[in-house]
């Protein structure tokens, strides 16, 4: 396995780049939203190789998580290269790892290609893979049964990532406190994603 290559940028295009490592030009798939530095720059991204019967093909990523996400959405049935490098396209790791721990099938089927089914599936096989933010999945609920403060604001700060306005974040956390009192952070982002469901 090429765990990555680096070299100089020598070409590239929508979701693709050619770096040329000593002569030898790679031609890899990358992600949509890759920032990338200027031709005849150096540049290092963290690759798959993935060999089939036509040929070797190559998928960098600019960090190892987003590598990671990527790989791991492969071992779902039914999602090929094509359609994980899709989702990691619009959904960087962080987003990604939200969307698996609320559930939230809206913002999976926004991605070309993603069908529900798919999208289900791909919740329900990454839910173990792919658990919530460390930093969110940290906190725990206070003694008194009550939200500590500042967990409403990350849920709220989570929602507004995945692309949701302030009031219909806001709104969403404040309803899922209501219900669930004692809900952690991550419980309470997959509370309040319930709770928008009907307006996505």
């Amino acid at each position: 396995m090429i765990a990555y290559i680096h070299g100089k940028l020598a070409a590239g295009g929508t979701g693709w780049v050619v770096i040329d490592v000593q002569g030898i030009g790679y031609h890899i798939h990358v992600p949509l939203t890759t920032k990338l530095p200027g031709i005849g720059q150096e540049v290092k991204l963290h690759t798959h190789m993935a060999v089939r019967e036509d040929g070797i093909q190559f998928y960098g990523f600019s960090g190892e998580e987003q590598r990671d996400c990527f790989l791991a959405l492969l071992d779902v049935a039914g999602v090929g290269p094509k359609m994980a490098l899709a989702v990691v396209s619009h959904l960087p790791p962080e987003n990604l790892r939200l969307v698996i721990a609320g559930e939230d099938v809206n913002q999976l089927v926004k991605v070309p290609g993603v069908g529900k089914k798919t999208a289900q599936r791909i919740l329900l096989e990454l839910k173990d893979k792919l658990p919530g933010p460390v930093a969110l999945s940290g906190e725990t609920a206070a003694s008194d049964g009550t939200v500590p403060q500042g967990q409403d604001e990350d849920a709220v700060v989570a929602l507004l990532s995945l692309g949701y306005s302030q009031s219909e974040a806001r709104d969403a956390v404040r309803k899922a406190q209501h219900k669930t009192p004692a809900a952690d952070v991550p419980a309470l982002i997959k509370a309040a994603l319930k709770e928008l469901a009907p307006i996505k």
